[in-house]
């Protein structure tokens, strides 16, 4: 048994070669110009390209880490690398100078460690490294820091079996697997999949997975040392700085021991002293927190919250000690602990690497705690601060004796000669800007920082007037100021000016964030501080399988609702319309009692009432068949509801078309607000069915339905079952109506 299995995992990696399926990852593709000469695509990173071979009067100096080491928000443009390495080339002119920026958003202590490997063919002199913030983020199915000879016997196939690459894509499978490791929240982290709502990202770790994932840090951290003292090659390694001042830490997990009423209020006080702290009402903001200590037992919130009004009395010695301990209680996969640093510097010393202070340099730099001096968001520096990690490196890197250079030193190059040489021009720091306040507005509320974005989105517009995504961010928070005059006017010249190119932004930059559903769009801001902003925040057009694959939240959940009327593009505010009619049904609705209308048998009853066209009816007992015999096939008939009183259409449909090839087509409801017919776009509810001849359920609720509820009376309505010829049986056609 033991050799046919062995041959069956041969036979399958023999098949997955020949194939070529699950190839190993490699960080390097090598390719060769016109002239023969090698060069190196470095395929996770910024796509620059180096030479093979190192040239007789190089330096190479590798730079290894993970969003911060690739430049964000930066990159391509430049890095602290790419700015390291233009200051050696003015220090050292008889030198070829390379600073090789391996850095790639998303990366941690394994991959640098597995890239590392594969970069040692390609001589570098020296080695940077600037690693510690996405540890919690990836995780192996077993301790590997605990089976660390397992770890090494497993490298081989990392490096070399398809079947074990094959296996890594379906950690999915071991979710039906519930107890194959831990309870379901450790193999969830394990895996980096979701098994709730909540985004991974944002989901609490357990002791045990938090304690592994740092263990595990230290472990893959010496595996880089020890490999880079065996090659006899120089290292530098950078601790990790976070953006300890302007940046909150999770408001979950709360304390252990409250009841759900107690956090929920531990919350809404922590917020609004957070609230009164920005607004300088320190009085307030004390009285909240004064009440809020003896539930805050090691929460990180609350010693964030008191640091910040510290912070504002000019108290800095005590806010830097209660910002440590925000960090240190932050339940967060964001940004690197403490922990980090202390085995950075632990293992600095044990190996004898040149250690950059990194997180001391910004202190230094600050005067104070860092924030958004300092940082663009949680973790990633500013152009200023990628300028002073550059600028420390190089310093050691020529103090240290690690690189010859002149003598006397060339000045480092200024932030403006980095933008010079760069060509950061205004308007690629436009982009980043805007790349910049949609992260602010999609991950994180900052209320201090809404004025900033305020201002900088109203300067992008003015000089990008056809920025819709600009447009769209600030029309966001004018909403969420209670500005919505001037948010529908944003959205409105948004619209009329560029449509087509609206709906596109909007689908790239916040689908999945956005629901889709009718011809409407509408705004979601979600309040809740422990949430995202501007979950669900706009649903626009889309194709009937997705927007029935993403229902919309409840509409009474919406702040404000904006009704886009595509016709003439205009944007009109219905909140107020709107939300007494879906309290009016709600209400009715919530009675047990019903009553029915039954489609099929009004059609027997009353035949003449009933329109078709490009389609026959065939009314028999309880079933009603069409012959769809064109392309615009419709069937209508007169029926007087008030909206509010409606609670869902029901019905059985099978549909049968002539082209046998479309497997889905897509049925559509339409209703008329006046007595005389008049169907448009403008009230229509679409639904995807299969065309295997079955019947399948269709129900469509109409209490959150905002075009339903908008319409008025309805006088009538009309099924368009389907866009091609064939046949269609409907049955159980019902209208449900609330006791009203």
């Amino acid at each position: 048994m033991l050799i046919i299995n062995l041959a069956i995992l041969l036979g399958m990696e023999g098949i997955f070669r020949v194939f070529g399926l699950f190839p190993a990852v490699r960080y390097f593709a090598e390719s060769k110009d016109s002239e023969g000469r090698v060069w190196v695509d470095y395929r996770s990173g910024s796509g620059r390209k180096f030479p093979s071979e190192k040239p007789a009067n190089g330096l190479r100096i590798f730079s290894f880490g993970e969003s911060t080491t690739m430049g964000f928000p930066y990159q391509p443009a430049t890095s602290f690398s790419r700015m390291l390495e233009y200051a050696l080339e003015k220090s050292s002119p008889a030198k070829k100078v390379e600073v090789i920026n391996l850095g790639a958003s998303g990366m941690y202590s394994r991959d640098v460690y597995d890239c590392l490997r594969q970069s040692l063919k390609y001589r570098p002199d020296l080695v940077i490294i600037y690693l510690g913030q996405n540890e919690f983020f990836r995780a192996s199915l077993f301790p590997d820091w605990k089976h660390k000879r397992l770890d090494r016997g497993l490298d081989l196939l990392r490096a070399r079996s398809r079947i074990y690459q094959a296996l890594r894509g379906a950690d999915k499978l071991l979710l039906a697997l519930p107890g194959a490791i831990g309870t379901n929240q450790e193999l969830a982290e394990k895996l980096n999949l979701n098994l709730e709502q909540m985004p991974m990202e944002n989901r609490p770790m357990s002791p045990r997975f938090y304690n592994d994932r740092i263990n595990s840090f230290g472990y893959h951290l010496e595996n880089i040392l020890r490999l880079l003292q065996d090659h006899d090659l120089p290292a530098v390694l950078c601790t990790v700085a976070v953006n300890l001042k302007d940046w909150p830490p999770e408001w979950i997990p709360f304390p252990a021991g409250l009841t759900q009423a107690q956090a929920g209020q531990l919350k809404a006080d922590l917020y609004r002293a957070y609230l009164d702290v920005a607004d300088g009402k320190t009085a307030q903001a004390a009285s909240l927190l004064e009440k809020s200590e003896p539930l805050s037992k090691n929460y990180a919130m609350y010693y964030y919250v008191l640091a910040r009004l510290e912070e504002k009395e000019g108290k800095h010695e005590l806010a830097a000690g209660h910002f440590e301990d925000a960090r240190r209680l932050d339940n967060s996969r964001h940004r690197a602990p403490p922990e980090i640093n202390r085995i950075i510097r632990e293992l600095a010393a044990k190996y004898q690497a040149t250690l950059v202070d990194v997180e001391k340099l910004f202190f230094e730099s600050a005067g104070t705690t860092p924030g958004f001096d300092i940082f663009v968001d949680h973790v990633h520096p500013n152009l200023k601060a990628q300028r002073l990690i550059a600028q420390e490196l190089y310093q050691t890197l020529l103090h240290s004796g690690l690189v010859e250079a002149l003598d006397p030193l060339p000045e480092f190059p200024t932030t403006g000669e980095f933008e010079k040489q760069f060509a950061l021009d205004p308007d690629f720091m436009d982009s980043v800007q805007m790349r910049l306040a949609i992260y602010y507005l999609l991950q994180r509320r900052l209320p201090d920082r809404e004025f900033q974005t305020v201002s900088l989105l109203q300067e992008l517009l003015a000089r990008h007037p056809d920025s819709v995504l600009a447009r769209v961010c600030l029309a966001s928070l004018f909403l969420d100021q209670d500005r919505p005059e001037e948010a529908q006017q944003l959205l409105a010249r948004g619209l009329e000016a560029d449509p087509d190119q609206f709906r596109k932004a909007l689908t790239r930059y916040f689908y999945p964030k956005i629901i889709m559903q009718g011809n409407y769009l509408l705004f979601h801001l979600n309040r809740d501080p422990a949430s995202p902003l501007m979950r669900g925040i706009l649903l626009v057009r889309s194709d009937p399988e997705t927007a029935m694959k993403k229902p919309a939240l409840p509409l009474g959940q919406y702040q404000w609702i904006l009704q886009y009327q595509p016709e003439d593009h205009k944007v009109i505010e219905v909140t107020s319309n709107i939300l007494p009619q879906l309290r009016e049904s709600q209400s009715a609705c919530a009675d047990s009692r019903r009553a029915t209308i039954n489609i099929n048998q009004l059609l027997n009853k009353h035949p003449k009432d009933f329109l078709a066209n490009q389609a026959t009816a065939d009314p028999a007992a309880d079933m009603l068949e069409l012959n769809v015999t064109g392309n615009d096939p419709w069937f209508a008939f007169p029926i007087r509801i008030m909206p509010s009183a409606a609670e869902k259409i029901r019905m059985e449909i099978a549909v049968i078309l002539k082209d046998k090839k479309v497997e889905l087509d897509e049925a559509a409801i339409f209703w008329t607000s006046s007595e005389a017919p008049a169907f448009s776009e403008e009230r229509k509810v679409t639904i995807p069915v299969r065309t295997n001849g079955k019947f399948q359920v269709v129900e469509i609720p109409l209490q959150n339905n905002l075009s339903w509820l908008s319409s008025g009376q309805v006088f009538g309505l009309r099924i368009d079952p389907a866009n091609s010829p064939g046949k269609v049986r409907i049955r159980n056609f019902k209208i449900v109506l609330c006791a009203i």
